[in-house]
C-alpha cells in the first residue's frame, strides 16, 4: 500500500535511467527541488544537454545493459527513476534497486513503481499533489486544476491561510515549548473571534490578538 509523503529532496542523489522526454521531465523536478540529478542514457535531450553545460545535471553516457555500470550508479542513489522505451531495462532496474533497497519511481509502468510521482500546485502556502495511480494522467491533471480553481475562488480560506501563516510564523518565535504552541493552535481554531479576523484576512489584528491571548500565559 502507497502511503502519501511529502520528502524532502535537496540534497537527495537522484538516478534517471532513460535521457528521454519523460526522463528529461524527472530530472528537472527533482534539479528543481535542489536534488543532485545524474541521467544515464545512451542519448540525451537537447534540454538536458543544455542542463549539463551548465553544471547543473550529471550525464552518464552508457548502455543501461552493462550490470555494473547500472549497479554502480544505482548505489550512488537515493531514488531511482526508471524512464527508458525498453521493457527489459526498465524490469532490470527494478530488481536492482529493489535488491539494493533503493526507492524507484517507474515512469513506465505505475503497477510496479514503489514510488509516485503526482501532479502538484500550491496556492498560498497550500500545496496539493494528485494521482489516480495509473488510471489516467489526464484525469489526475483535470482533478488537480479543479481543485486549485476551487481554492482560488475561496476568498475566506485563502484569507485564513495568509493569517495561519503569519500567526504560527510569530508563535514560533516567542513560544518556545511546542505543547504549548499546539495547545494555543487548537484554541484558536475554535475561537470565533480569531476566525472572524482570519476569514476577513486582517494579519495585524489577528496578530494583535494572539499575541495578546499568548502573553496573558506567561
Amino acid at each position: 500500500m502507497r502511503v502519501p509523503l511529502f520528502i524532502e529532496f535537496s540534497g537527495k542523489n537522484v538516478l534517471v535511467v532513460g535521457g528521454g522526454g519523460v526522463g528529461t521531465r524527472r530530472a528537472i523536478k527533482f534539479l528543481l527541488a535542489g536534488a543532485n540529478v545524474r541521467v544515464l542514457s545512451l542519448e540525451f535531450s537537447n534540454e538536458l544537454i543544455r542542463y549539463a553545460e551548465q553544471g547543473k545535471v550529471e550525464l552518464i553516457r552508457g548502455d543501461a545493459h552493462d550490470e555494473e555500470l547500472l549497479r554502480r550508479n544505482i548505489e550512488w542513489a537515493d531514488l531511482v527513476v526508471i524512464a527508458t522505451n525498453d521493457p527489459a531495462i526498465n524490469g532490470r532496474v527494478r530488481e536492482l534497486a529493489r535488491s539494493m533497497r533503493k526507492f524507484f519511481n517507474d515512469a513506465t509502468n505505475a503497477e510496479e513503481t514503489e514510488v509516485v510521482v503526482p501532479f502538484e500546485g500550491e496556492i498560498n502556502g497550500i500545496r496539493i499533489a494528485v494521482t489516480t495511480e495509473g488510471l489516467s494522467g489526464i484525469v489526475a491533471r483535470r482533478t488537480l486544476d479543479k481543485i486549485m480553481n476551487m481554492l482560488r475562488g475561496d476568498e475566506e480560506l485563502m484569507n485564513m491561510a495568509r493569517v495561519w501563516y503569519a500567526v504560527k510564523s510569530k508563535l514560533k518565535e516567542v513560544v518556545s515549548d511546542v505543547r504549548t504552541r499546539l495547545n494555543l493552535y487548537m484554541e484558536l481554531d475554535s475561537d470565533e473571534k480569531f476566525n472572524e479576523l482570519a476569514r476577513k484576512g486582517l494579519v495585524n489584528e489577528a496578530l494583535n490578538y494572539v499575541m495578546s491571548r499568548a502573553s496573558s500565559r506567561n
